[in-house]
């Protein structure tokens, strides 16, 4: 047992190459959701036999508690800013442009690297006087036909 690679902490994050500012305890989440096929036989009846990877989900749960104009941007799909306004509004069918996201853990160890992420999730912003304002949202990586397969959706180096 090697009790020095036990971890704990919070990380920076940066999107498109640029800081996002702080985040709350709750920090970054990272998720990776595969999607497995159980092959079955008959001899052995639901017990599986045999596993094959079908696809995954690789998700980032962020709560950011700067709630800056250029993090709304970043967080609230199909957003805009023109006129000194960030707009929200548009027709359907619209195509989000997928981003480049690093996850940097503060104790140095190896960072998360995501080559096209776009934000999936409803946001809440709650105003109230008993809680800070933070934008609480979940990236999902996509997949990047411009790079090796093995690392198509995201890379820890």
């Amino acid at each position: 047992m090697n009790v020095s690679e036990y971890r704990i902490g919070s990380g920076s994050l940066s999107l498109d190459g640029s800081d996002v500012g702080g985040t709350t305890p709750e920090g970054i989440v990272v998720k990776d959701a595969p999607d497995v096929h159980l092959h079955l036989s008959g001899k052995f009846g639901s017990t599986p036999v045999k596993a094959t990877l079908l696809g995954r989900k690789l998700t980032l749960e962020i709560t950011m508690a700067e709630t800056t104009a250029a993090n709304m941007l970043k967080v609230f799909p199909g957003s805009v800013s023109a006129d000194g306004k960030t707009k929200f509004g548009g027709v359907a069918g619209v195509a989000l442009v997928g981003h480049t996201m690093v996850l940097t853990p503060f104790d140095g160890t190896t960072p998360w690297h995501f080559r096209n992420v776009v934000q999936t999730s409803p946001i809440d912003v709650a105003y109230q006087t008993t809680n800070e304002r933070v934008f609480k949202a979940t990236f999902t990586a996509l997949i990047d036909m411009d790079v090796p397969e093995a690392e198509n959706l995201a890379y820890v180096s």
